[in-house]
């Protein structure tokens, strides 16, 4: 399964967000792998997750590579220095950004967990 499958499982199964508390806003992420684009759509609802793949209108668009979703989710990449590389585009609401990042920085996923550095002894 690629992260990008992963992440939007483990988002649709997510259900309330404390971090979105305030937030009303609806995401279109548009993700190209493998030569097509996989839309789906995050509606928060003060910070209750609704994850769909309706093609209705959306506050923001955020489109990338699933590799780049990849560096995202992973914490190998922040969505401002994604954005600010090109590797990350968005049309809409700007802030929606930011609001992104909170949820790529709470994603869980298989292999993503950053292991503690190796101390040599001497």
């Amino acid at each position: 399964m690629s992260t990008t499958t992963e992440f939007f499982e483990q988002l649709g199964r997510r259900g309330h967000e404390a971090l979105l508390q305030r937030v009303s806003a609806s995401i279109r992420f548009e993700i190209t792998e493998d030569g097509h684009t996989v839309g789906r759509v995050l509606t928060i609802d003060h910070g209750d997750l609704r994850l769909s793949a309706n093609d209705g209108p959306a506050d923001a668009t955020l489109s990338c590579s699933g590799t780049e979703l990849d560096d995202l989710v992973t914490g190998r990449t922040s969505a401002m220095s994604s954005l600010l590389r090109g590797g990350l585009a968005v049309q809409g609401d700007p802030e929606l950004v930011v609001l992104a990042q909170r949820l790529f920085s709470q994603a869980p996923l298989a292999g993503s967990t950053p292991q503690p550095p190796t101390v040599e002894k001497r």
